[in-house]
C-alpha cells in the first residue's frame, strides 16, 4: 500500500469517528540548499525544515501553499468536494511573504529587508519591506517590545535591524511585491546575502535558498 493511499484511509477513518469532517491538500514550497532534495514531490517532514549555514540557523517558508482539493465527508461519506485552487494563507492579493525565521551564532548580524531579493521564473524582486514578529506596545512610537499585555504583531523593521542576541530566534518576514508564486514551481530562489550579514568577523555570503514542490495533506473536524 503506497503512502498517499494509506494517508487518504486514515484520514477518512479520523472523519468517520468524528462524524462530519474532512481532508484537504495540495502544493507547498519547501525551502532547501545545496542539491534538489531527491523526493522533491514527496510529502514534506512534518514542522518548518531548520537549515544549517555559515554562521546562523535558518527556517524559511512561503505564503503561497495552494490547496487543489477539499473533501467534507459525513460518517465515511462523501458529504462535498471543492476543486478550486486556492492560497488559503495568502492574505494580500499581488503580494508575496517569505516567513525567515534566524538564530544568529553572533550578535553582529544586520537584517537589512529591502536587499532581499525573490527570484521567479527568471524574474528579480527586490523585498518591499521587511518584519519583526513579537509583543509590542503599539501605543509607544515605534513600538517597544513587552513580555505582556502588548500585542502580537509584525513590526515593520525600517531599513534595517540588529540581531544583537546571540542564540536567540528572530521571527522575521519579508514582504514582495508579486503574486502568490506557483508552488508547483521548480523555479523560484531566495537570496539573502545582502539581507543577512555578519558585520564583524566578514563570514562568507549566504548560499542561494530555493525552494523544491511538495505536496500536503491534512484532516479536520
Amino acid at each position: 500500500m503506497n503512502g498517499s493511499l494509506r494517508g487518504s484511509i486514515i484520514l477518512v477513518a479520523c472523519a468517520t469517528a468524528a462524524g462530519c469532517a474532512g481532508f484537504r491538500g495540495g502544493w507547498e514550497s519547501a525551502a532547501y540548499v545545496g542539491d534538489a532534495p531527491a523526493a522533491a514531490h514527496a510529502e514534506p517532514q512534518p514542522g518548518k525544515v531548520e537549515l544549517a549555514l555559515p554562521g546562523l540557523k535558518l527556517q524559511v517558508s512561503m505564503d503561497n501553499r495552494l490547496r487543489t482539493y477539499d473533501t467534507q465527508v459525513f460518517f465515511g461519506l462523501p458529504l462535498s468536494v471543492d476543486p478550486r485552487h486556492v492560497y488559503p494563507k495568502n492574505h494580500q492579493p499581488g503580494k508575496t511573504r517569505v516567513f525567515v525565521n534566524v538564530t544568529p551564532g553572533t550578535g553582529a548580524f544586520m537584517f537589512r529587508p529591502r536587499l532581499a531579493l525573490l527570484m521567479v521564473g527568471g524574474q528579480r524582486y527586490a523585498a518591499a519591506r521587511g518584519y519583526e514578529f513579537g509583543m509590542w506596545d503599539t501605543s509607544k512610537p515605534g513600538w517597544q517590545r513587552v513580555e505582556s499585555g502588548g500585542k502580537w504583531e509584525h513590526r515593520d523593521v525600517g531599513a534595517e535591524l540588529a540581531l544583537a542576541e546571540a542564540g536567540v530566534r528572530y521571527f522575521l518576514s519579508l514582504d514582495f511585491d508579486l503574486p502568490a508564486p506557483s508552488p508547483e514551481s521548480q523555479d523560484i530562489a531566495l537570496d539573502l546575502s545582502g539581507a543577512l550579514k555578519d558585520s564583524t568577523i566578514g563570514s562568507p555570503p549566504l548560499p542561494l535558498i530555493r525552494f523544491a514542490p511538495v505536496r500536503w495533506k491534512e484532516g479536520y473536524t
